[in-house]
């Protein structure tokens, strides 16, 4: 069993090598700047979700596609005794493609649990400043945010197992 475990854990880190090397060698020759932001926060490990490496995808997708329309326009105005490569390498947004698909396939697709308890955290704690008095002392037990708080976190800590990694952190 612990084989096994350790085994899954290995993969799991070869993945995501692959994954980081994707991303740096495309970001080393890509140039937008959304592209470039969103590899900048999956490298830093503070945005690896879903939804954005999809959305990274979908932006290195359009720029294959004006690239090869481009390329296409300039095959026709081109001589056809000129000759034509028949192997071009890759281009910039296919590496931006590639490793944005590999993020999309890699990253979780499960909601992120704790971003929702912190969301709520927060609105408990705006909304509960709001309701103190500005020359109101503070009193000696745990405030009643304080106390609102640590039950969000205890209710994350049931929902939440710990095998599960957190794709943001504050």
């Amino acid at each position: 069993m612990l084989t096994v475990t350790i085994q899954n854990r290995e993969t799991h880190d070869a993945i995501e090598r692959y994954v980081m090397a994707a991303i740096v060698d495309a970001r080393e020759v890509y140039a937008d700047r959304k592209w470039l932001t969103w590899a900048d926060s999956w490298i830093a490990g503070r945005d690896r979700s879903f939804a954005s490496a999809r959305k990274a995808h979908q932006i290195a997708l359009q720029a294959c596609e004006r690239e090869s329309s481009e390329a296409a326009a300039r095959t026709a105005d081109a001589d056809e005794s000129a000759e034509a490569e028949s192997c071009a390498p890759e281009t910039p947004a296919e590496l931006a493609a590639w490793a944005a698909g590999l993020a999309v396939v890699r990253a979780p697709i499960v909601p992120d649990l704790m971003a929702g308890i912190r969301r709520i955290e927060f609105a408990l704690r705006n909304r509960l400043a709001s309701l103190r008095t500005p020359g109101q002392p503070r009193a000696a037990r745990p405030a009643l945010a304080g106390r609102a708080v640590a039950r969000a976190q205890r209710a994350g800590a049931t929902l939440m197992p710990p095998e599960v990694r957190q794709t943001a952190r504050p």
